[in-house]
């Protein structure tokens, strides 16, 4: 997949709200079934986790898995499998569909294959699954049935070098690993071989900063998407890193939640005595995630997901003068 010569970015306006606290309780990372179905990984206010299945007439479909207890990320295979990350259990477990345990791997340390609190999982070209090793600084790479292949990094503040990595995913125009480097405030680019490439970002609140960046994801057009947890919303950046845009959450009630609220009286008030400004905003995302030209994300501290729809279209070199570096005095 090649990336496209330029964009002509129309916007990325606000699309749909999924789930309710109840349902989807404190949601860390989702993923969607090839019917359709939304499953999504819960925290349940620190009381365990589980996955909730869900879907687009927002019903609530039941509960599978179990024995989860710190949950970060999920991911599906072809086969229909959910891979999570277990940073407490310090475990990637795997389901079927139906809740079915059908593996566990992982052995705790700080040694070369070991893991010490996984977070972001990916897979790569050969289906081979990419763990963000936050506390060993590192990214490992092992086959799904957990044997370690090799791994890549170490602690420190240098380009190239991880303080408490999150979020990975990989560029489908290039092949290139991105990486949310969470304690040094940035997002770091490497090859497939886990060469550095470059780095862009850094901590603040401002256009483009970040604190605390977690999930990460690129589209089929490389722009990349980042979960800002700290500053509360997603940050959108271009294929170099150029900062695009910024969601800071637009939330609608989703049909679960009218049907709830409308059947609870102190519920509905105290709704009545909040303002409906900041129960639209994200509380500390935790995740982004693409499908097709919609972006899904998890709003953890309000229990819910939502959902923007990208509208860009894909230039040729004749549609756009190439950049001469040279600002232009006015705008269309």
């Amino acid at each position: 997949m090649n990336k496209p010569y330029a964009l002509l970015r129309s916007g990325f306006p606000f699309h749909a709200t999924l789930g309710m606290r109840r349902v989807t309780t404190n949601p860390m990372d989702m993923t969607i079934g090839k019917d359709g179905i939304l499953y999504v990984l819960n925290r349940s206010d620190g009381i365990g986790a589980e996955i909730r299945k869900t879907n687009w007439d927002d019903e609530d479909l039941g509960i599978i898995g179990s024995g989860l207890q710190w949950p970060v990320q999920m991911i599906i295979d072809d086969l229909e499998h959910l891979y999570i990350s277990d940073e407490a259990k310090n475990k990637i477990i795997v389901f079927d569909t139906s809740g079915k345990e059908i593996n566990s791997w992982g052995d705790y340390g700080t040694e070369e294959g070991e893991i010490n609190r996984p977070s972001g999982i990916c897979f790569d070209k050969d289906e081979n699954l990419l763990v963000v090793n936050t506390f060993n600084h590192m990214i490992s790479r092992f086959t799904k049935s957990g044997n370690h292949i090799n791994s890549f990094g170490k602690k420190g503040q240098k380009e190239g070098f991880f303080n408490y990595p999150w979020g990975i995913a990989i560029d489908p125009t290039d092949g290139n690993y991105l990486i949310s480097d969470w304690g040094n405030n940035r997002i770091q680019r490497f090859d497939s071989e886990g060469n550095f490439i470059k780095s862009f970002a850094s901590k603040g609140d401002g256009l483009g900063e970040l604190n605390g960046p977690a999930g990460i994801a690129v589209d089929s057009q490389g722009d990349i998407f980042v979960a800002d947890r700290g500053n509360h919303r997603v940050v959108q950046y271009d294929n170099e890193g150029k900062y695009v845009d910024r969601f800071i959450g637009d939330s609608v009630l989703s049909k679960s939640a009218r049907t709830y609220l409308m059947a609870n009286a102190r519920a509905l008030r105290a709704r009545e005595m909040s303002t409906l400004e900041q129960s639209r905003r994200f509380r500390a995302p935790a995740s982004v995630r693409i499908y097709d030209d919609l972006m899904y994300v998890p709003d953890n501290g309000s229990h819910r997901i939502q959902v923007y729809k990208k509208e860009a279209y894909e230039l040729q070199p004749d549609n756009i003068l190439p950049d001469d570096g040279i600002p232009f005095l006015y705008t269309v």
